[in-house]
C-alpha cells in the first residue's frame, strides 16, 4: 500500500506532476480505445477521463456507477467484459 510508503508516493506525484503529453494524444485515432472512469474515484476523477477521452479521436468514455479508484480490481469481471 503506498500510503504506508511516503517516500514512493511522492517520487510517484512528482513523476506524474511532470509528466505530459497530452499533444501528442491524437496520434492514437484509429486505435481502439476505451476509457474508464470510475464514478467514485478521488485520484484519477470522472473530469479526468472525459478529457482524456476526447484527447483520443474515436475514443469511448464509459463511466463505472459507485466504483473507486480500485476499479480494476473490484469490478474485475466488468472492466474485463468491457475490455473484451
Amino acid at each position: 500500500d503506498l500510503s504506508e510508503s511516503p517516500p514512493i508516493l511522492m517520487k510517484q506525484l512528482r513523476a506524474v506532476a511532470r509528466h505530459d503529453h497530452s499533444a501528442r494524444l491524437s496520434e492514437l485515432g484509429g486505435i481502439p480505445t476505451l476509457v474508464i472512469s470510475a464514478e467514485k474515484d478521488p485520484i484519477a476523477r470522472v473530469s479526468h477521463g472525459r478529457t482524456l477521452a476526447r484527447a483520443i479521436p474515436g475514443a469511448v468514455f464509459e463511466i463505472m456507477q459507485n466504483a473507486s479508484h480500485g476499479v480494476i480490481f473490484d469490478q474485475v469481471e466488468m472492466v474485463n467484459r468491457r475490455l473484451a
